[in-house]
């Protein structure tokens, strides 16, 4: 499990599950899900993406790419939020939101992958593309590159401040991979009511927040009938309206 090593005495007094998260971030969402599906108290440290908040020098000493969300327990320091739905169901087993079966945990496997290696290319360049939106400017970039050791996430946000922003080909081909994997989460909800199997896993804790982000800009939902059951399905459960719905409008006081 990716343990960040730290020897912050600000950091390693933390106590408890303390979360640094952003409302309307779709990785700080699941994250937010899961740990009410479990049940679990949880500190919120709330990270203003709109302020930038996420590029001080504390905030880098959490999460080594300025990026949300960030987990600290009991001092220990995870990141990254497929993995950080590991690290919780390792340290809080129940209920278990793992299949039993060895080919539906593979599976399920995947699709955390997934939201972590489409995350930059797939969804935030065609959400980003969508609004046209950019979260650095050219100012804050030079101060970012520096910090920043992830060059696909420095080339992204200079692309976004590019004249005529993020090129259509490439929103497009992230469009169509989007379809690509929602048509298939479509194929294996024909038969059954979860992702992988009979029940709810990390699979669609992990991926039910990308419709919530996507869908807040648009994206034609209603051509998949069976992932839209799902959806339903998944929004009326109390963890979504605890997770998303309860901070999706957040104002910092």
């Amino acid at each position: 499990m990716p343990i960040r090593p730290t020897e912050d005495p600000a950091i390693r007094a933390m106590d408890g599950i303390n979360l640094f998260h952003y409302s309307q971030s779709n990785c700080a969402m699941r994250i937010r899900i899961a740990l009410e599906e479990k049940g679990l108290a949880w500190k919120s440290h709330y990270i203003n993406l709109d302020t930038q908040d996420n590029l001080s020098d504390d905030y880098f000493n959490i999460h080594p790419h300025g990026l949300v969300p960030s987990l600290v327990h009991d001092g220990e320091i995870v990141y990254e939020s497929s993995d950080i739905l590991r690290y919780l169901e390792e340290k809080y087993p129940e209920p278990s939101l793992i299949p039993k079966d060895p080919t539906h945990r593979a599976e399920m496997e995947e699709w955390l992958d997934l939201t972590r290696d489409l995350h930059v290319k797939v969804i935030k360049v065609w959400v980003y593309g969508k609004e046209r939106y950019r979260s650095k400017t050219k100012e804050s970039m030079e101060a970012y590159s520096k910090k920043q050791p992830n060059q696909e996430l420095i080339d992204f946000h200079n692309m976004t401040l590019q004249e005529g922003h993020i090129p259509q080909d490439k929103i497009d081909a992230a469009e169509k991979k989007l379809h690509a994997l929602f048509a298939r989460i479509d194929r294996n909800l024909e038969n059954q009511d979860w992702i992988v199997g009979d029940t709810m896993t990390l699979a669609d804790i992990a991926w039910i927040p990308n419709y919530t982000l996507l869908k807040f800009n648009e994206f034609p939902f209603e051509q998949y009938p069976n992932a839209q059951r799902w959806i339903n399905h998944f929004i009326a459960r109390p963890s979504y309206k605890e997770g998303v719905d309860k901070w999706f409008d957040y104002v910092p006081a």
